[in-house]
């Protein structure tokens, strides 16, 4: 059994990757056995809430007082970076949440990092586990090349995640130096889903801007143009809207496909309307089970000792991708 330790033990740790930890599929295989939590507010009660994992305040306590396999880091974007590198240096496999790191200085150092010490790593791009977003990949891969499509994904909030009440560092909101805003938090998903639909972008275009959160030191709206060979995908993610809400559509010469929150979808084609049911993909409930694949396929490269060269690419083309948005939106950012 693999031994890890959570690194930065927030919601999203002891919500969707403890829970995934627990799932059959995966308890025989895994355990979480430690965690760092240097918040000294959260770290007494996460001590009395999960009495079967030792806590510790810093990286190398932990690697001082344990002997693991694995981290699985879900600490604030701005200290990804440092925790990659200190996993490497000490000969750990990693897992780690998106962005898994803030430039693209940073992700060119860890991808030359990982490729020479031959740590296996997986970025938590788990969206493409969901089989909503295999639809729309597998109707876009069903297109020939004369048949472009138009793809649009909506992603309406009333606000950034909150995070844990105890936390007092609320990233989300914070400047995009420290992971904050709606592109770096949000948008990343869809940035890194639309990669792997459409391939490699010919152009991107990207605008970020503030329509309701003035007190956010970040925008909370991000509209993206992403246009490779198979069409175009428009991205539109905002924290303002008025409910929570997730809608896509893809359409071309020869069909569509339709989804709107909830647990149906609809493809049409030549020989009618397809209903087919799926997950509800707005149900942060459905989360667990992405990331119970997610690590399944990472405990599988443990076993098999094979660096999967892919995730690598895809987490750096990830920021590749976010530096593109960033600098496209400053470009045109010109008021008339």
């Amino acid at each position: 059994m693999y031994k890890g330790a959570i690194i930065g033990f927030g919601k999203i740790a002891q919500t969707n990757h403890l829970d995934a930890y627990r799932d059959e599929s995966i308890k025989d295989r895994a355990k979480i056995v430690a965690a760092v939590e240097p918040a000294i507010e959260n770290y007494e009660e996460n001590k009395k809430n999960f009495p079967e994992i030792r806590f510790y305040t810093s990286f190398e306590e932990l690697i001082s007082n344990e002997t693991i396999d694995f981290v699985d880091i879900t600490s604030p974007p701005e200290f990804h970076f440092d925790l990659i590198k200190k996993g490497i240096e000490n000969n750990l496999h990693i897992i780690c949440e998106k962005p898994f790191v803030l430039n693209l200085n940073q992700a060119e150092e860890i991808k030359k990092m990982l490729l020479e010490n031959g740590n296996i790593f997986i970025p938590c791009h788990q969206y493409k586990y969901s089989p909503v977003w295999i639809n729309f990949k597998k109707f876009i891969d069903e297109q020939s090349s004369f048949n472009k499509v138009l793809t649009q994904f909506n992603v309406f909030r009333l606000q950034a995640d909150p995070g844990l009440q105890s936390i007092t560092n609320k990233w989300r909101t914070a400047s995009p130096e420290k992971g904050g805003g709606v592109l770096i938090d949000t948008a990343i998903h869809y940035l890194y889903l639309v990669n792997w639909m459409f391939g490699k972008p010919l152009k991107i275009s990207s605008h970020l801007s503030t329509l309701t959160h003035s007190t956010y030191k970040s925008e909370d709206t991000a509209v993206i143009i992403y246009e490779s060979q198979k069409g175009i995908a428009q991205v539109s993610v905002t924290w303002a809207a008025n409910k929570r809400h997730n809608d896509a559509k893809a359409v071309c010469s020869s069909g569509s496909l339709f989804y709107e929150s909830g647990n149906k979808m609809f493809k049409t084609t030549v020989n009618g309307i397809e209903e087919i049911i799926v997950p509800d993909a707005s149900e942060k409930s459905h989360y667990s089970s992405l990331y119970t694949e997610m690590f399944s396929e990472f405990f599988d490269a443990l076993d098999n000792k094979e660096q999967n060269l892919r995730w690598i690419d895809e987490a750096y083309q990830s920021i590749f991708l976010l530096n593109e948005c960033i600098k496209n939106s400053e470009l045109n950012n010109v008021e008339i």
